[in-house]
């Protein structure tokens, strides 16, 4: 729980379960903050991101 709060790790799908038995938070939103936030810091550096776009 240290490195969650400290910045240095993301959540994960069992720590937002026991959040949710410990403090009554639901996992399911506690898991779409985390994704949202995961996708934020992508779209930040995506210059940075080189991919090929697949022909269909």
């Amino acid at each position: 729980m240290s490195n969650l709060l400290g910045g240095r790790a993301g959540l994960s799908a069992d720590m937002a379960f026991r959040f949710e038995k410990a403090f009554g938070l639901s996992a399911d939103t506690l898991m779409r903050m985390q994704a949202a936030h995961d996708l934020a810091q992508v779209r930040a550096r995506e210059g940075t991101i080189a991919v090929e776009r697949v022909a269909a």
